[in-house]
């Protein structure tokens, strides 16, 4: 598997899991640092971290909240 295709992976299974197990809805978002927590929990290293976050930023699947956090989109919720 190539870094991209992990990088996509845990991007969808992030998404799952803040929909899953968080029980987020389109809107509802996490800092960085619980989505850090959520991801390492889930065998997801610190290094492959902010590339899953900014993958998932890049496809439109989250967004910039106003305080900072990072928020699931439609797309994103209809991934699940």
């Amino acid at each position: 598997m190539t870094d991209t295709e992990a990088t996509r992976k845990n991007a969808k299974h992030l998404l799952y899991l803040m929909v899953n197990e968080e029980l987020l809805r389109t809107g509802d978002g996490l800092d960085a640092e619980s989505l850090g927590k959520v991801l390492e929990r889930h065998g997801v290293g610190a290094d492959a971290q902010q590339p899953t976050l900014d993958y998932a930023c890049e496809q439109g699947w989250l967004r910039q909240g106003e305080g900072g956090e990072l928020q699931i989109t439609e797309a994103g919720f209809a991934l699940d």
